[in-house]
């Protein structure tokens, strides 16, 4: 009961400091031991801000990578529809593969970083090629475009989830302080106990009893996401 399980939320441990100060600060005889349990309190929030924002940050990531990965899935299946109708509905031409060694719905099923690379690297470069007057050079700003924000994204995904392992291990460094404190002031508890003839229900009765039990991790952990989110085939129109 006197230390709280590292994989516990930030909630768990608010409510263990919470009960602990407030007996200790209820006992004339350990009073003089709150104050730590009351400077832990105050940064619980700060805390608990950097565990939210870290959250936050990749949630927000997610969702943009999602979005950029959508749009261009839209654009490339339909720019595969104009390039095979440009073939006359034939894929092996040469026209076609000139873009596509593979069906443009297998295209952007594969990894975002590695569809936006080929549509740059490939796609953009093969349709630069073509005669200023054919149709399908329209489609070189918008790929180009959009496969690039799609990349920006992807990074951006990155910085955040880094930013927040640094702050999980700054937590994980504050719930480690907190379960020190914990540990000495039960000592310090026995000691009382000892010098006033207590039993050791005394000491026992600052730290609720169920917190050895308490769940991992619920109330302020994200779920896990995806490393690389493979593009869905919208509809060919």
């Amino acid at each position: 009961m006197r230390r709280v399980p590292q994989s516990a939320g930030l909630l768990t441990f608010l409510d263990a400091l919470e009960f602990t100060e407030a007996a200790l600060s209820a006992d004339d005889d350990a009073k003089d031991l709150a104050a730590p349990f009351q400077a832990e309190l105050q940064s619980w929030e700060s805390v608990f801000k950097k565990e939210r924002e870290g959250r936050r940050g990749v949630v927000r990531a997610e969702a943009l990578v999602a979005v950029r990965n959508a749009r261009l899935d839209d654009k490339t299946t339909r720019f595969g529809a104009g390039a095979l109708g440009e073939a006359g509905g034939d894929r092996k031409s040469k026209l076609f593969r000139r873009f596509f060694t593979v069906a443009p719905s297998v295209f952007v099923r594969r990894p975002l970083r590695k569809q936006c690379e080929d549509t740059l690297n490939i796609v953009v470069v093969e349709l630069d090629k073509l005669e200023p007057t054919h149709p399908l050079r329209a489609y070189i700003n918008p790929l180009q475009g959009l496969a690039t924000a799609a990349l920006q994204a992807l990074d951006a995904r990155n910085k955040a989830k880094a930013d927040r392992t640094l702050n999980t291990n700054d937590i994980d460094e504050w719930k480690e302080g907190v379960n020190t404190l914990r540990l000495t002031t039960y000592a310090e508890l026995l000691k009382i106990a000892a010098e006033k003839g207590y039993g050791k229900a005394w000491a026992d009765s600052f730290f609720p009893a169920d917190t050895d039990d308490a769940a991992p991790a619920g109330e302020a952990e994200a779920p896990a996401t995806p490393a690389e989110p493979a593009g869905e085939t919208p509809a060919t129109p």
